[in-house]
């Protein structure tokens, strides 16, 4: 079989925007993410700034499918697959899914009930060609045919009949609460059973084989099962009941088990009857986009997180869309909403539930908008883009970029990240290995590890191929386009590093939400001085003794600086000097436990108490590069967890380590032990550290009397170095340790110790 083609991908690629005025102002576009969501789907993830000031900003998440793609179909999940029920958009797309029936992309639908009956919608509600819902109330509404093309109207209207020889009775609601003298159907949407009262009579029904439900149309079932006076009937999936009270009673009550009852429905839209094979509800306000025309005037006015649905002129092309608010995106109108979608190409679009229902879901990433709960919303119902596959091939066949064009500065580095895909289109692999770039001279060159290096002088295309075994290769092509006066920077203007932590400078650009490093190889580079550091033509920075200097790169009209501080580990004596004075360090406790400094020691009275602790804490700054930072401890008390906060230099958040969680030892010599790297990473960026409190939980286990807390400060562990800063050295090719401590600095050697004071 061919391979699924990914030509509409392409084509809504070449219509990339730029640019927006939404209620009359301007906003520029950032396309974060563009690729394949799966077959005849593409994702967008855009960000919208205000080009006047940049202050305002609206994050999107679009979807655009092609109904026309013979693997696409599009439909709708309920809650718990009930009407009254509510569920994560993702969770129902996971618990519905198969290897060949994947519900790859939707958003949330429907306004829900949020009281009594939970989950239920609140507007006209079709799912797989069954009527769910019959509202009393109008509401706008979206969803397809049964054809897959769209229907988004403004007005409903719903007939439905039970018809016997010499007349027809109306079939009031489909699953609604039967009301006196009504005759009302009730289905598995409606949930196990009809939840009716005892006052009537229900007969249970089955389609013959020669016909399907529709919204619109004659059908004809068989009888069950009858049931009179005892109401509450069960509903097994893929039958009905017909349930009548009082004079609607008396009608049923004349049919019998094998009689075979003619049901007539029909459904219009906006004046148009409709066979609706998926239909959800919207808001009481006019369509936000109606034939081709945003609405002005009648449109919900405040600024909120927000879901539309939306479809070309020739109804084929469907439009989801997203949009964050509540945060650092600030949530837009329904007018603007409309703008949004019309802009790309949705010819009508009615509002869906927004707020913190919103929701724009992927698979296999998950929910990708920023939810305004700050975690996804459980909704009565969602639609979804499905994949209809005649099998679960897991063989990537087509590759697509996450980003497909590159803006990128004259040595700009690009590492593209691939999605795989199998001959159906259907995403089966997040980040594709093996993936060969290729590109003309005039372009740039490919780097020995495989990146992308803008070294040319045009732009043009990036080539990517990928073996497959006994097929020819896949391939993509990425866009590189070449910036001029492109805001380039050092990414920091001054670094902390010593004798055993050179450090690569980092060149970066940002464009179109993207930041691309630059090849520091590409620059001169020059030191102030070298007695402090030096800098090697590959941008690598190494220390040479203490002090300050400032290193220069520059290439073509480009030049930076960065600050560069080095120092020797002994530098963080003087954090341990401030430690061990109470007037540096303040204590705390729990109420009465009047913690104390005695010489090394924290001395405290425990009285018990829930909740008990005691810490110490200050703000002292760590001038080295430890690879360990280690408080030795000794504690008489019975000591339930400790946690210590560190904040590296680069975040205004503390982070916050817990050791010992199922106890430390008591009367005993332990070390609370910080792997920087594990902690906070091994980015420059982190130095110096900032040391903020160590806070000791006492556990109830403790004899309520005086304990103390005995530490011998803080020792910084580093690794020693061969010919680095003054008084450094290497013994052959063993490690030799460095500790701190308030006597100076300990040598570790072949497991004997020597202590350097004064040092």
């Amino acid at each position: 079989m061919k391979r699924s083609s990914l030509i509409f991908f392409t084509v809504l690629f070449c219509r990339s925007l730029w640019a927006i005025s939404l209620n009359g102002v301007d906003y520029s576009i950032d396309t974060i993410v563009q690729y394949p969501a799966g077959p005849g789907a593409t994702y967008y993830q855009l960000r919208m700034q205000r080009t006047f000031d940049r202050t305002g900003r609206l994050d999107c998440y679009l979807l655009a499918v092609d109904t026309h793609n013979p693997y696409v179909g599009v439909e709708q999940i309920l809650g718990k697959d009930q009407l009254v029920g509510t569920e994560r958009p993702s969770a129902m797309a996971t618990r519905k899914s198969s290897a060949t029936h994947l519900y790859y992309a939707g958003v949330n639908g429907d306004f829900f009930v949020t009281q009594g009956d939970v989950g239920r919608p609140t507007g006209l509600t079709v799912v797989n060609n069954e009527f769910a819902y019959t509202p009393t109330a109008n509401r706008r509404l979206g969803g397809v045919d049964e054809q897959l093309r769209a229907v988004i109207g403004t007005k409903m209207s719903y007939s439905g009949k039970l018809v016997l020889p010499d007349t027809a009775y109306a079939i009031k609601h489909v699953n609604y609460t039967r009301a006196a003298d009504e005759l009302v159907l009730y289905n598995q949407h409606n949930g196990s059973t009809t939840g009716t009262n005892m006052y009537g009579t229900e007969l249970l029904i089955r389609l013959l084989p020669d016909y399907q439900w529709h919204t619109s149309g004659t059908m004809m079932a068989e009888v069950l099962d009858k049931q009179v006076g005892i109401g509450s009937m069960a509903i097994p999936k893929g039958e009905a009941v017909l349930s009548g009270h009082g004079t609607m009673q008396q009608v049923l009550n004349d049919f019998a088990v094998g009689d075979t009852v003619t049901l007539r429905f029909s459904l219009k839209v906006d004046g148009n009857k409709v066979n609706m094979a998926q239909c959800i509800g919207g808001d009481t306000y006019a369509l936000i986009v109606n034939n081709g025309q945003v609405e002005q005037s009648d449109f919900w006015n405040e600024l909120h997180p927000r879901t539309a649905f939306g479809c070309s002129e020739d109804k084929s092309t469907l439009y989801f869309l997203v949009v964050d608010g509540r945060g650092m995106s600030a949530g837009c109108t329904t007018k603007v909403l409309g703008e949004i979608i019309h802009y790309y190409g949705a010819y009508t679009a009615v509002n869906w539930d927004g707020g913190g229902s919103s929701c724009m879901y992927v698979s296999p990433f998950g929910p990708l908008n920023n939810g305004s709960d700050g975690s996804e919303r459980a909704v009565g119902n969602a639609m979804y883009a499905v994949a209809n596959v005649p099998d679960d091939s897991r063989t990537v066949e087509i590759i697509a970029p996450y980003q497909p064009i590159y803006n990128l500065p004259r040595y700009g580095i690009a590492e593209p990240k691939f999605l795989g895909y199998n001959r159906y289109g259907v995403l089966i692999d997040t980040c594709v290995q093996g993936v060969q770039l290729s590109c003309d001279a005039s372009l740039g060159e490919i780097l020995p590890d495989g990146r992308f290096l803008a070294s040319g002088t045009q732009n043009g295309l990036l080539h990517a191929s990928l073996p497959v075994e006994g097929a020819s290769p896949a391939t993509c092509d990425l866009t590189i386009r070449l910036l001029t006066g492109a805001p380039v920077a050092f990414r920091l203007d001054s670094v902390l590093i010593d004798a055993s932590h050179p450090y690569t400078v980092q060149i970066q650009c940002t464009s179109a939400g993207h930041i691309y490093d630059l090849l520091p190889a590409a620059l001169t580079w020059t030191s102030k001085d070298e007695s402090v550091a030096t800098v090697d033509d590959q941008g690598v920075i190494t220390a040479v003794s203490e002090g300050y200097t400032r290193i220069i790169g520059a290439v073509d009209d480009f030049s930076d600086t960065i600050g560069v501080h080095v120092v020797a580990p002994v530098r963080g004596k003087r954090c341990w000097d401030n430690l061990l004075q109470p007037s540096s360090w303040e204590l705390t406790g729990t109420t009465n436990f009047n913690p104390v400094w005695q010489d090394a020691a924290i001395v405290f009275d425990y009285v018990g108490g829930r909740g008990a602790y005691v810490r110490f804490e200050g703000d002292s700054t760590i001038f080295a590069i430890p690879d360990t930072i280690r408080i030795p401890i000794n504690a008489s008390a019975d000591v339930q967890k400790v946690t210590i906060s560190i904040r590296p230099d680069n975040s205004i958040a503390a982070k916050t380590v817990t050791l010992y969680e199922n106890g430390m030892p008591t009367a005993t010599d332990v070390n609370l032990d910080i792997i920087v790297s594990e902690v906070l990473g091994n980015d420059a960026a982190i130095h110096p550290l900032h040391f903020g409190s160590v806070k000791f939980f006492i556990a109830s286990s403790t004899p309520k009397q005086q304990h103390s807390l005995a530490t011998q400060g803080i020792w910084l562990l580093t690794p020693y170095v061969e010919d680095a800063l003054p008084g450094n050295r290497m013994d052959g090719d063993r490690t030799i340790r460095k500790i701190i401590t308030p006597e100076g600095v300990r040598i570790i050697k072949d497991g004997r110790s020597y202590t350097l004071l004064g040092i």
